[in-house]
């Protein structure tokens, strides 16, 4: 069975090509064919939050033994006191490599951790900071991480669970918005009351953005219909308009805005 890395990345332009690159070259530099670099997976800019859901979505879609995720994601804040560059395995068996920003806090939730430690501490700040230390550090320990499937040999110190950053994911946040301008939202579907038809009125910060009609299948509605509906990922609802482009866009909505669905009565 090969073995694969995953990138997930908020680097668009050349440097998601030289980070590709990078991790090449150091697998080719530890001598194995055993390991698949997969395609790079690009997401919101600044999006801890959009990359986590990333994450933990095509966790499903990989034999967990096999892979190792490479998260190289900037945030908009950065905890100067849990600053750190962590590795670490789930207790199903994927391994996760990058820094302490908490985009691996919904891997860690469904699945638990199994172990993790603090790898190289190098130009994480002052005078000798590192600049892209997604290509010049992590990438290299996720190589090696993949390869030898050993966290000895990549670990510096001791790190716990309570030294992790934590992402916080409120009912109804807005996770991710696909290129139809679909928002999926974090509300399970199975968990959400509501029947068939059901006319709904969606708010953000207390506005009124539209009148969703919650649906088994956007086929069974007009087109132009503002439909709520069990979408493809996770179990978690989705809000499109029928046959038409750009309904975040049109509604306002980011990744990150939290909605509320309220029922008509």
């Amino acid at each position: 069975m090969k073995k694969r890395i995953l990138v997930i990345t908020d680097c668009s332009d050349i440097a998601a090509n030289d980070l590709y690159a990078t991790l090449v070259t150091n697998l080719d530099n530890l001598n194995t064919n055993k390991v698949v670099v997969e395609p790079i997976v690009v997401v919101s800019e600044f999006s801890v939050l959009h990359a986590s859901f990333v994450a933990r979505l095509l966790a499903e879609a990989y034999n967990p033994d096999s892979l190792t995720i490479l998260a190289v994601v900037n945030p908009l804040d950065t905890s100067t006191a849990k600053r750190a560059r962590i590795a670490g395995r789930l207790k199903n068996g994927i391994k996760i490599v990058g820094a302490n920003t908490g985009v691996f806090t919904w891997l860690i939730n469904d699945y638990g951790l199994d172990e993790v430690c603090e790898t190289d501490a190098t130009g994480l700040q002052g005078k000798d900071f590192i600049s892209f230390g997604g290509k010049y550090i992590h990438a290299p320990i996720a190589a090696k991480y993949a390869v030898t499937d050993d966290i000895n040999s990549i670990k510096i110190a001791d790190f716990t669970e309570n030294d992790l950053m934590k992402l916080e994911y409120m009912p109804g946040m807005v996770l991710h918005i696909d290129n139809f301008g679909v928002a999926k939202i974090f509300l399970n579907a199975n968990d959400f009351s509501a029947n068939n038809g059901d006319h709904l009125t969606l708010r953000k910060n207390g506005k009124e953005l539209g009148e969703l009609t919650y649906c088994h299948s956007m086929k069974e509605l007009p087109d132009g219909a503002l439909a709520l509906y069990k979408g493809s990922s996770l179990g978690l609802l989705e809000i499109g308009t029928v046959r038409k482009l750009g309904t975040a866009k049109e509604l306002g909505l980011t990744i990150g805005d939290v909605v509320e669905i309220i029922p008509d009565h």
